[in-house]
This record gives structure tokens, C-alpha cells and sequence, in this order.
């Protein structure tokens, strides 16, 4: 604790200088922003008046969205393997999209389609010019100009180039997030075109990408067509060598490969029944042979038979069975009868080998007629197969001019399905994208927004205003806390006396009589105590209330400190030193007979110079009115004796000085005190006027005791700790 410190204000300083330095106080912020309430609600009010004036001047546009949504899932009403494919959707594609609506080509595609005419309002030709194009066309003049080439355009095509400029200012499309619908909003003054605008980009963009497909699939179409008709004259080539070359073989070999190998086919089948016609009539023959050499001829007769042979059988059996009749009868052989039956069967027997003769060269004669029949035809399937040898080696170029023939006709007729595939498709041809909400004409303008605006005028003039505030916080030349000056200076604080709007000393001197146990008295007893509860309080002293600049609140300060120490019972007269501007007399009304002018002039002696007051509790040194003249006659030789015989009648001495940078009154007052109480505005004095006033009392070798901070805000100030608690309640 220093020596001239009460141990109150000590702990609070080293409490103080223990703070954090990057520590914010909340309080201090809202304090800080209640305080420069007039220069936030002023920025605030000036930014929603500036808005809502911009928004009046400015011309009202009126806005309408279509919205077309991108989709690849069309009908597949063509062949599968389709020319013109659709692409899978993309963040590539979708963007690609709003490119290709915003392109020129489309837009004057679009304008071409609304008609010229039509769009004459949002001509810029036809607008008058706005202030900065005037301001600019003003500052192209100044330039040295360069020459103008002769436009190549027509006018309706310089208008048709205005007109799209026109329109992409006022065009924004945009993708709808995480979607493939794809926004086209367009401004215009006009709620009509704005719409009609929209409108005609979305149909155009869509008939574009038909317009597209169908050209891409009417290319392919026509390729294949060319490619076709260059096939079909291979066929037909290729198709006339076959025929020519089966014509000329067919007069040369007298028939075709086809017939004679059928002709041989059945060749060959007739052989195989020869054959099999040729065993059976050998083995017939063979076995009649083995049986004639065995049983003679009348053992092939049991082998052999026939329509005569058997009716011959038949008769000579019929002749026994007579015969036997007769013998049974006991006939002879000479019977007449007997001998004419045996004459009979011998006739017939000699019938049946004769039949049997014949029936046996029959069979000899098949067996050769077979054989032969064999040879000949062996013969003629051997000049049959050499004439199919023939005929094939001459088919050989027949064959591969005949696959050549196949071959182009299979790709002939593969290209000509192809191509009406590709005729089908180009008719049927579908767009990627549908419109799903066709821009309408609205009924509000979309812009100027003039409440949005407005709005956002104040919140800007808000945010401005709290800038300012901060800026001139951060960068404010003064002292908001006691530490801050503490620090600053290395001197404590004794006290921080609040504000209470006063104008005048008498409004805190009413304030004392209203509220003697208020804020502001226990303020300032807290400085009395300070100050009295020193070492060697108890004898009397003299303390000086000096400050940089003048407003520092000396002169309240010190009717109040003494009025506060004159209630604690003690003596006190208050030295008004500001001899340049005394206005005590003139403030509480006081006929004076002499005053402290007339006691510097010699005029009275010091006690008829003191005004005592019943009223005040406490005596006054002061002038009757301002009296630079008696300031300058100012000096330690004769204050200093002064002082002491006013401390040999009062307790406490308050000198009020005149501000240290304004006059050099108090470095010549302050020579004749016992100490000095250095006063400084919160939030108003500045720090270079604090370092430099302190600097002169150091430099004339006086020691300053303590400082006061003084007017603080008791609602925002961090060192005023009671608020408004009145201890008299």
C-alpha cells in the first residue's frame, strides 16, 4: 500500500490490476452501447431512410419463374439400339442445361419468337439513359476517340442484339439444390413480358432439344440411306454374275448340278433293288439247278409252281384218283378205261414237265435278265458320278459368287431394317426435359423489395452504428475505467464519483439535500474517508482539486466534498482559485462585501475576504465575479502563508484550481497545499491532456496524491459498484 493510499483503495487497485486483461465485461458492453444509443438509433434511422429512399427512386420490376425438369426416362417407341441415345442426368448435364438456356442462341431463338415488336419496351435504345450511363458517356467524351468502323448489322438485327443483351440482364436460372428442375426467373418492368419472356425460353429450350435429336437422327437416316443405296447396287451386281455365270454353264453342260445329282440319287436306288432283284433270281436258279442234278425234273415240280402248272397237277391227280378207282374195282391195265386214264396221265405228266421246263428257263433267263440289268446300271451311275464331278468343279465359282450374292444380300436387307428403324425414330423423337410450372404474370413487384430493404437499410445502419460505437471505444483518446487510469498513470484512484445529469453544481448540491444517503453522497464520503482517514488525520490540511481541461467537475466536486466533510464535523473552507471564471457568487447568489479579489488587492484582510454562509455549512474564499486581473498577481510567496492561517482556523482546506493545460493557476496554487487530488472525466478527457497535465506537476516538483474519476454513468460505469441503493430507505 503506498503511503498516501486508505487500504480500501489499495486492495481495490491490486484487485484490479489483477483483472484479466482480455477480460469483457458485458456490463461494460451494454453500458458502452446505452451510452452511444444516439449514434446507434441515428446510423440505424439514416440507413433505413437511405434504403427506403433508394427503393422509392428505384423502378419497380416485376419477376416470373417457369421451372422445367430435366428427365431421361423417355418411352422407348424405337428400336433398342436407338442413334440418338439419352444421357444419364448429372451434375454436368444439369449445369450444362443452364448454360444452353442462358446462351444467346436460345434467347434469340426466344426473342425471334415473342416478336420484335413486341419487346419495343425493354428496347435500351428506347430507355432514357440512367445517371451513371450519362456520367459515364461524359467521361468517354473527355477521351480522345478512336474511329468507328460502319456497323455491318441492319437495324432490325442491332435491335434484335439489343433486345437479347436486354434479356440476359434480366435472366437468372438457376438449379433447384439436389434436384434435376432447373429454375428460369426473369425481371422485367413489365409483368407481362416478364412472364411472356419465361415462357417462350422454356418452349424454345425444349423444342430445341427435339429440333436436335431430330436433326442428329435425320443425319443418321440419311447416312444410312446413302450407305443403302450403295449396297443395293452390290446385290444386284453380285446377283447378275450368279445368274450369268448359271446361265452359261447350263448351255454348256446341258443341264444343272442339281438334277443330275438327283438323276444319280435315283440311279443308285434302282441299283440296290436290281441287286436285290438279281440275288433272289440267282438263288432261285442256283436252288432249281441243285435239285434238278439231285431229284431230275420231277423233283422241281414240288419246288415250282404256276397258274398251269397247277391246273395240271390238279388234272393229273384227278386221273389217279379215276385210275384207282378202277383198280380197286379190280380192273386191269388192260382195262379200256384204265389204259385211256393212263394215257391221259402220261399226257399230262409229259404237260407238267414241260410246264416245269419252261418255268425253270424262266427263272435261268431272270437270273440273267437281273445280271444284266445290274451291269447297266453300274454303268450308268459311273457316267452319272463323272458327270456330277464334272458339273461340281464347274459350280465352284458358281458357289462363291453365290455366297458373295447371300452375303450382300443378308447386310442389304440388315441396313434397309436399320434405316426405317431410323425413319421411325427421327419422327418419334421426345425431349429430356418437361415444363412443370409455367411462369405467370405476378401481381407484386419483386423488386425494389421496399419493407425488405428498408429493413436491411436499418440492420446495415445498426451493424454501422455498432462499428462506430466500437471503433471510437477502441480508439477513444479517454479513460473508461479506473484500472485504465491506474495503469496509465501509476496513481490510484480514491474514488469515482457518479453522474447525475446535473448542468450546474447546484443540481448535485440538491441532490446532496434530496438523497443525502444516495449514490452520489456515498460517493463522496467515500472520498471524505479516503482522504481524512489518512496518517495525521487528525490535523488540518490543505487539498488542491486540480484537472487538465476545464468540465472536469471540480468545482461540484468540491462544494460537495466539503459539504460532506462539514457533516462529519469539521471545519471547512472552500477557496475558489479559478479566479478567471469564479462563478460560485453568481451560482448560489451571494452579496459579498469583500471577496477573495479584494484580499489579493490588499483591499480587506483575510477574514472579511471569507463568506460564511449559515446555509452552506462551511466558509467560501471566493470572488465576486470573474477577475483575470487578481489571477495574475497570483504567487507561492503569499498563498503559502495564506493557506497556513486558513488552517489554523479550519479543519480542511478545499482549493478549487482553474484546469493545469488552460492558465499555469494551479501549479502556483498547488505549491501552497499540503496535497493534490487530480480530477478526471470519465470518458471525456484525453489520455495525452492527463499524461501531459501530470508531466507539468511532476516537472514543478509536485507530488499529485490520488486521482477522481468523475461523471461516471451509474447505470454503465464498471467502477460505480452500489447502484442507486438508498440507505436512508
Amino acid at each position: 500500500m503506498l503511503p498516501f493510499e486508505t487500504a480500501a483503495n489499495a486492495l481495490r487497485r491490486h484487485a484490479r490490476a489483477s483483472e484479466a486483461p482480455d477480460r469483457v465485461d458485458v456490463r461494460e458492453l451494454a453500458g458502452l452501447i446505452w451510452r452511444r444509443r444516439k449514434v446507434v438509433l441515428g446510423a440505424m434511422a439514416a440507413g433505413f431512410a437511405l434504403a427506403l429512399g433508394a427503393a422509392l427512386l428505384m423502378t419497380p420490376q416485376f419477376a416470373s419463374t417457369a421451372k422445367v425438369m430435366l428427365d431421361s426416362r423417355v418411352p422407348q417407341m424405337a428400336a433398342p439400339n436407338q442413334v440418338v441415345q439419352g444421357q444419364a442426368l448429372n451434375d454436368q448435364v444439369v449445369n450444362s442445361v443452364v448454360t444452353v438456356i442462358q446462351s444467346n442462341v436460345l434467347i434469340g431463338n426466344a426473342v425471334d419468337a415473342i416478336g420484335l415488336d413486341k419487346l419495343d419496351a425493354m428496347d435500351p435504345a428506347n430507355r432514357k439513359p440512367s445517371l451513371l450511363a450519362r456520367l459515364k458517356s461524359a467521361v468517354v467524351a473527355l477521351l480522345p476517340k478512336t474511329p468507328e468502323t460502319p456497323s455491318r448489322l441492319s437495324p432490325e438485327q442491332a435491335k434484335r442484339e439489343r433486345l437479347i443483351y436486354a434479356v440476359t440482364q434480366d435472366l437468372k436460372v438457376t438449379r433447384e439444390t439436389q434436384s434435376n428442375v432447373v429454375d428460369v426467373k426473369v425481371w422485367n418492368r413489365d409483368r407481362d413480358l416478364a412472364a411472356l419472356i419465361a415462357n417462350a425460353l422454356t418452349t424454345e429450350f425444349i423444342k430445341s432439344q427435339v429440333q436436335a435429336r431430330q436433326t442428329i437422327a435425320g443425319e443418321a437416316t440419311q447416312g444410312l440411306e446413302q450407305r443403302l443405296a450403295t449396297m443395293k447396287a452390290d446385290v444386284e451386281k453380285a446377283e447378275s454374275a450368279v445368274d450369268a455365270y448359271r446361265a452359261a454353264h447350263l448351255i454348256t453342260d446341258g443341264g444343272t448340278l442339281t438334277a443330275a445329282t438327283q438323276q444319280l440319287g435315283e440311279l443308285n436306288n434302282q441299283l440296290v433293288l436290281a441287286r436285290a432283284d438279281e440275288i433272289a433270281a440267282q438263288a432261285a436258279n442256283s436252288r432249281l439247278q441243285d435239285v434238278i442234278a439231285k431229284q431230275g425234273m420231277a423233283g422241281v415240280g414240288a419246288l415250282v409252281s404256276s397258274p398251269v402248272l397247277d391246273q395240271l397237277n390238279a388234272q393229273l391227280m384227278d386221273l389217279q384218283r379215276q385210275d384207282q378207282i378202277w383198280a380197286q374195282q379190280n380192273y386191269g391195265p388192260d382195262n379200256p378205261q384204265r389204259a385211256r386214264l393212263a394215257v391221259e396221265i402220261k399226257g399230262v405228266q409229259g404237260d407238267v414237265a414241260a410246264e416245269v421246263q419252261k418255268i425253270v428257263d424262266q427263272k435261268k433267263s431272270a437270273a440273267a435278265t437281273a445280271n444284266l440289268r445290274v451291269e447297266t446300271m453300274q454303268a450308268s451311275i459311273a457316267a452319272m458320278e463323272k458327270r456330277v464331278v464334272d458339273l461340281s468343279q464347274n459350280t465352284i465359282g458358281l458357289r462363291q459368287l453365290q455366297r458373295v450374292a447371300d452375303s450382300a444380300r443378308q447386310a442389304y436387307d440388315s441396313l434397309l431394317t436399320r434405316v426405317n428403324e431410323s425413319r421411325t425414330e427421327a419422327a418419334m423423337q421426345q425431349p429430356d426435359a418437361q415444363l412443370i410450372e409455367q411462369a405467370t404474370v405476378s401481381s407484386l413487384p419483386a423488386s425494389p423489395r421496399t419493407t425488405l430493404m428498408a429493413a436491411v437499410g436499418a440492420m446495415l445502419g445498426l451493424v454501422l452504428g455498432f462499428g462506430a460505437v466500437f471503433f471510437q471505444e477502441l480508439t477513444a483518446p479517454s479513460f473508461a475505467q479506473a484500472a485504465e487510469l491506474e495503469e496509465a498513470t501509476g496513481l490510484p484512484v480514491l474514488a469515482a464519483i457518479p453522474d447525475g445529469g446535473w448542468r450546474a453544481p447546484l443540481g448535485a448540491w440538491q441532490e446532496l439535500a434530496d438523497k443525502p444517503y444516495g449514490l452520489y453522497a456515498e460517493r463522496i464520503r467515500h472520498l471524505r474517508t479516503a482522504l481524512l482517514s489518512r496518517d495525521g488525520g487528525d490535523e488540518a490540511r490543505a487539498l488542491l482539486l486540480a484537472s487538465s481541461v476545464p468540465d472536469e467537475g471540480k468545482t461540484t466536486t468540491a462544494l460537495s466534498l466539503a459539504r460532506m466533510a462539514a457533516l462529519a464535523g469539521r471545519k471547512v473552507v472552500l477557496v475558489d482559485g479559478d479566479l478567471r471564471r469564479s462563478t460560485l457568487s453568481k451560482t448560489f447568489g451571494w452579496k459579498m462585501e469583500h471577496d477573495f479579489a479584494d484580499f489579493i488587492a490588499n483591499a480587506c484582510p483575510l477574514g472579511q475576504a471569507i463568506y460564511r454562509d449559515p446555509a452552506l455549512g462551511f466558509d467560501v474564499l471566493a470572488a465576486q465575479r470573474p477577475r483575470p486581473d487578481a489571477a495574475d498577481e497570483l504567487a507561492a510567496s503569499w498563498l503559502g502563508p495564506m493557506v497556513d492561517s486558513l488552517k489554523g482556523a479550519y479543519d480542511l482546506v478545499l482549493v478549487d484550481a482553474p484546469a493545469s493545460l488552460a492558465v499555469a493557476d494551479a501549479l502556483v496554487l498547488a505549491q501552497a497545499v499540503d496535497e493534490c487530488l487530480y480530477l478526471v472525466r470519465w470518458r471525456s478527457t484525453p489520455r495525452q491532456g492527463v499524461a501531459k497535465g501530470l508531466a507539468q506537476f511532476a516537472e514543478a516538483g509536485i507530488a499529485v496524491g490520488g486521482l477522481v474519476l468523475t461523471q461516471v454513468d451509474p447505470k454503465t460505469g464498471a467502477d460505480v459498484y452500489a447502484g442507486d441503493y438508498d440507505y436512508s430507505a
